[in-house]
């Protein structure tokens, strides 16, 4: 039986390279739409659960998705042709073809978890912004009345916010802001 299975193993080198040739077209077509910004993922878990992309490290195993579109086909590309490749020796090529994928699957869910880190949202948090000097850009009205906005300036950027004081600032004055009044409206204070 086992001899039977190694030579119909060993007899199946254009199984391996059709296999090999598809995923190589659809490898090629993922990366091309990838360059020009069109490409598109598929998460294949099917429980849904997303991975946080903020928390992946190198030991971080559990945070890399193999079951992505890009790991899924990098696995059938490479089977392919480890299996056309090693297909000749039967049991031991189709050893190699599964090892060839799998190891094509690992690196390919690392290298995405790596460029995913490289993504940055651009928003500014609350809490960057307590603590931080500003100048007063409309006056702000005393015992918090609405109205007053802050020019802050933060690393490449300036942002202007909603202020709130208990005594008015004019236009021009350097204030700190003191506290998230939630809303995106901020209490500042004297600097």
């Amino acid at each position: 039986m086992w001899q039977e299975l190694n030579e119909f193993l060993a007899g199946g080198r254009s199984v391996y390279l059709f296999i090999a040739v598809t995923g190589s077209v659809v490898l090629a077509l993922q990366f091309i739409l990838s360059m020009t910004g069109l490409h598109a993922d598929v998460d294949a878990d099917p429980s849904g659960i997303d991975f946080d992309v903020n928390t992946h490290d190198v030991s971080d195993v559990a945070g890399l998705n193999f079951f992505s579109l890009k790991a899924i086909i990098a696995f059938i590309t490479f089977f392919g042709w480890g299996g056309f490749f090693y297909g000749h020796l039967g049991i031991g090529g189709l050893g190699i073809a599964i090892v060839s994928g799998l190891v094509m699957m690992v690196l390919t869910a690392f290298l995405v978890s790596l460029m995913l880190k490289l993504q940055q949202s651009g928003n500014i948090t609350a809490e960057a912004l307590v603590g931080r000097h500003g100048t007063v850009y409309l006056t702000i009205p005393a015992e918090r009345a609405p109205g007053g906005l802050v020019t802050v300036n933060l690393p490449g950027c300036t942002r202007q916010i909603s202020a709130r004081a208990d005594v008015e600032f004019k236009t021009g004055s350097i204030v700190t802001i003191a506290e998230d009044l939630g809303d995106g409206t901020f209490l500042v204070k004297s600097n």
